[in-house]
């Protein structure tokens, strides 16, 4: 084949970045997340190292429909920079471009590349990186010593955007120490060079989460409990089917699997053991999404298969290939028509939270003409963080006790004081019923002016709940 991979995943990031953009009806949580670490530029967060946060630096300036135009473009340019690793990956392991294909467009099967990926805010970038730490291992472990360098930085990053990624890391390093000729790789100055770069990327996360009581590691604690269950076994199922089917797919179009040869060996041993004590913890322990942990681990496995294939039979790949754009294609058109025509409210699903934003700030604006900059008290506040125009920061201080998820760096009282504040009542609730206690008792000096019940609906088309919104007015 002679086509470009490079101009395939950049239309496939351009074509589901257009498609997301104009018809899903609000980002997903995690993009507000991401917004508020990203503007405490800090060198960790309550649930990821520092790189989520870091990737949505360049939106700081952005609002509104801009700033969630670049949640999705951001996120379909990593997976199209993934995509890419993987053919280069089954590249380099069969030394077949047909065969690197057949990797990169069985991709199609698997939802870790499109609808799955919008709701986790690290995976997608796990999603760019593992593909190409995989290459880079391997080239360096094979080829030549001096990838090391490019695989200490890639590696840096990956650690940097997800904690997961030290169980592939982990995997490595002992490979590396497993034979004498792997031991050599530790005595040549790219490896040193690698290592020193991995560790300048690591290091400033590690100084934080020791200044932070290491909430990253207790969040995920706070999240499960001991309880025997068969998670493990549906993740399992639900991840891997896609690399299942392939497999089956194949062997129908007379690919045959033969012994794998030490590259693929190499990325193999990295990727798959790993996923053991993955799936038992789960199976032992219920609570937390499985799902997310599995999906970066789904991504470079199709490169892995197909370096099983025995050479003769590689050329028959094209039969599948030319029928997998066709299963994309038919993805995005579901994808299309199921929030198109609002199927199950799919395409007005927390649509009220942007529309309740503007509202509420340009309340604010008439009573006191004055930029809105801090709001709190309900979950429903960070919300406006990210849509309404103004992007005011939260009420809530980095606490070691509650650990909170969303916060704001070195927030001050008098400041709070000096802007005022809005405070949103738990929606269901009128001004009657609502309470700001809670809020109010860790800002003494704080007052609230004036309340006012307003309608609120989560979901576009849902009916109407009242919403309490209390004014802290500004004390300049």
């Amino acid at each position: 084949m002679q086509y470009s991979p490079s101009l395939y995943v950049a239309i496939y990031a351009i074509v589901w970045t257009l498609v997301s953009a104009n018809l899903d009806p609000t980002v997903p949580f995690d993009a507000v997340e991401a917004l508020n670490w990203a503007r405490n530029a800090e060198w960790g967060t309550p649930k990821n190292p520092w790189l989520v946060g870091f990737s949505m630096w360049p939106a700081l300036g952005l609002t509104g429909e801009a700033l969630a135009f670049y949640w999705y473009a951001s996120h379909f340019a990593a997976i199209a920079i993934g995509m890419l690793g993987v053919w280069h990956l089954a590249r380099r392991l069969t030394a077949d471009t047909r065969l690197a294909w057949l990797a990169m467009l069985s991709l199609h099967l698997t939802g870790a590349t499109n609808i799955d990926i919008l709701p986790y805010n690290d995976n997608y970038l796990l999603v760019m990186f593992w593909p190409w730490m995989l290459w880079l291992f391997v080239r360096a472990m094979c080829d030549s010593p001096r990838y090391w360098i490019g695989f200490g930085v890639v590696a840096g990053l990956a650690a940097m955007t997800k904690y997961s990624t030290f169980a592939l890391l982990g995997a490595m390093f002992v490979i590396t120490l497993w034979t004498p000729a792997n031991r050599r790789h530790y005595r040549h100055p790219a490896f040193a060079l690698g290592l020193l770069l991995f560790t300048a990327l690591i290091a400033p996360n590690i100084l934080w989460l020791a200044n932070h009581d290491f909430a990253a590691f207790r969040w995920v604690d706070d999240q499960i409990r001991q309880r025997l269950n068969l998670r493990g076994l549906r993740g399992a199922l639900t991840a891997f089917y896609p690399v299942v089917t392939l497999a089956v797919v194949m062997h129908l179009a007379g690919m045959r699997f033969t012994r794998a040869n030490r590259s693929v060996q190499l990325a193999a041993c990295a990727v798959l053991p790993p996923l053991v004590p993955i799936l038992v913890y789960f199976t032992l322990h219920d609570g937390g999404r499985i799902s997310e942990w599995l999906q970066p681990f789904t991504v470079p496995l199709p490169a892995l298969l197909v370096g099983c294939v025995a050479p003769a039979t590689g050329k028959r790949a094209w039969r599948i290939s030319r029928w997998l754009p066709v299963v994309g294609l038919t993805v995005l058109i579901g994808y299309v028509t199921v929030l198109g025509l609002n199927l199950r409210n799919a395409g007005q699903k927390f649509a009220g939270v942007k529309t309740v934003s503007l509202a509420v700030e340009q309340r604010w604006n008439q009573r006191y003409d004055a930029p809105l900059s801090f709001v709190g008290n309900d979950h429903l506040a960070t919300w406006l963080t990210f849509y309404a125009p103004s992007q005011p920061r939260l009420m809530t201080a980095w606490s070691s006790t509650s650990r909170p998820n969303i916060y704001t760096r070195d927030l001050d009282e008098a400041e709070v004081r000096a802007r005022g504040a809005i405070l949103l009542g738990h929606p269901g609730r009128s001004c009657r019923r609502a309470s700001f206690a809670r809020t109010l008792s860790l800002w003494p000096s704080l007052s609230i002016e004036f309340r006012e019940t307003l309608p609120f609906a989560y979901h576009g088309g849902a009916s109407p709940i009242p919403l309490c919104v209390a004014y802290i007015a500004p004390h300049p």
